[in-house]
């Protein structure tokens, strides 16, 4: 592991030199007083190499901002994307009864510093990157935009347990194919909840469940439960939008979302942000299957009955390969990591009695400390070569949803498993995602984890091997 980290301390001075980012070489190298802001406290340990440093911790308000917004507690969900070349928008939930996502803003240059600093010098050099946090929406509406409720905080808001979430960028699987527009989905993990999308660059939360207009075939609508997460799988035309609906409790049956693009509420033409986004008249389908055992696959298909759905208590995160964006990885609690892979089929309209997909085991939940147990958040990074090895289906990273809350990695076929953190507070970890290629590296290198507990924090984990990108 040494080796990798003096080759790749290599390759990033060479990178700065190419790049013009003298100053990533030239950063002051020494440990930074603790603070709770860029750097403070690490939350974590880490384990096979990987290192850490903390973002921002729940109570820390940046100053500057002309905000005043205090990080609420208990992070879960999270996503990132870039708002311009210089600034990367971290969105992330906060699972409370009196539920928000907030908006953290990070200096991209800033943050490269920090990184480099850590892989050469182990601290991140006393560089300050977090410039500005706050509430993620301006307002929010339960009628598809009909009305509007402004909101700067959670004084005139009752939404609750925002649990895990997805930040999905414009032409998602290419031009028109999934959503048009920077979207962020999450939902409320309570009886009856509801599913929302954040309208991230006009900052506008709409609500889904009981708002969306009833396509015909499937049930009509987006439904009511105590959601998990949604997963945007590519449906290879651009007239619909497929999402696969996880809901840990409720129901506690799996389900696939076919959304129209271009409709309204009414299936009437429209160029609304739900209608263009698929999100305004849809339908929805169970998913018909039954869990195999370790290493085999089972097959299932799409019905309007609930007999005979993909049914488990503790249904958790859900995450689409971006590399193969009709494979989706499911962490289950309570009985381990499963591959969905579907085929959809459209034939003017959504096919569900030609369309179908399968499940295959990968990976089992352990019971005990040291193995992978209890999985929860996951993330499922693209393809990528790290250090010269090839990883071409990607890499999956898994939280645990217990004391311990160790954080795992391992190939999509459930090999090579590497546990490479856990939390120090004695709470799960959660709301994993890569943020590598947003910093100019190769996927898998640089990911973001938070934790549950007191304090809940957000961390940046470094792997050993973590690789430049060609094209930063």
């Amino acid at each position: 592991m040494g080796s990798s980290i003096h080759s790749n301390s290599g390759r990033l001075a060479d990178y700065a030199r190419k790049t013009g980012f003298a100053f990533l070489v030239t950063q002051i190298l020494v440990a930074r007083s603790v603070s709770a802001l860029d750097g403070g406290t690490l939350q974590v340990s880490t384990y096979n190499g990987w290192q850490a440093f903390e973002v921002i911790t729940q109570g820390d308000n940046p100053s500057g901002d002309g905000v005043g917004h205090s990080m609420p507690s208990t992070f879960d969900g999270a996503g990132a994307f870039l708002v311009n070349s210089s600034t990367i928008r971290i969105q992330v939930n906060h699972e409370t009864s009196d539920a928000s996502v907030s908006d953290v803003d990070v200096n991209v240059a800033n943050l490269r510093a920090a990184i480099y600093n850590m892989i050469n010098a182990g601290n991140t050099g006393d560089v300050s990157f977090v410039v500005a946090a706050r509430q993620a929406y301006d307002r929010w509406s339960s009628n598809g935009g009909s009305s509007w409720t402004n909101t700067s905080n959670t004084s005139n808001t009752s939404f609750s347990r925002f649990c895990s979430s997805q930040a999905y960028a414009p032409n998602t699987f290419g031009d028109n194919r999934g959503f048009v527009d920077q979207i962020y989905i999450t939902g409320e993990e309570v009886s009856s909840g509801r599913l929302f999308a954040l309208d991230s660059a006009n900052r506008d939360l709409y609500q889904l469940s009981g708002v969306a207009g009833s396509a015909p075939d499937g049930i009509g609508g987006m439904s009511y439960d105590s959601w998990e997460n949604a997963a945007l799988i590519d449906t290879g035309e651009t007239e619909h939008v497929a999402i696969v609906l996880s809901p840990d409790g409720g129901s506690q049956d799996m389900k696939l979302y076919i959304g129209v693009k271009g409709l309204d509420a009414s299936g009437n033409a429209s160029n609304s942000f739900l209608a263009r986004n698929g999100l305004a008249y849809g339908s929805w389908y169970y998913l018909n299957a039954s869990y195999p055992s370790l290493g085999n696959t089972n097959s299932g298909l799409f019905d309007t009955s609930a007999s005979g759905a993909l049914t488990s208590s503790k249904l958790e995160d859900i995450d689409t390969s971006p590399s193969s964006p009709t494979e989706v990885v499911l962490a289950d609690q309570n009985s381990g990591v499963f591959n969905l892979n579907f085929s959809l089929v459209f034939n003017s309209g959504f096919d569900a009695t030609s369309s179908s997909f399968t499940v295959t085991k990968i990976s089992n939940e352990s019971g005990s400390s040291g193995s992978l147990d209890s999985p929860d958040n996951i993330d499922w990074t693209a393809a990528t070569t790290l250090n010269g090895v090839d990883y071409p289906d990607g890499i999956i990273f898994v939280n645990e949803d217990n004391s311990s809350g160790e954080i795992w990695h391992m190939n999509p076929d459930g090999g090579n498993k590497l546990r490479i953190g856990k939390t120090n507070v004695n709470a799960e970890s959660t709301g994993i995602f890569d943020i590598s290629e947003l910093v100019g590296y190769a996927p898998g290198s640089i990911m973001v984890s938070n934790n549950q507990g007191s304090p809940s924090s957000m961390t940046v984990m470094i792997n050993p091997d973590a690789t430049l990108s060609d094209n930063p």
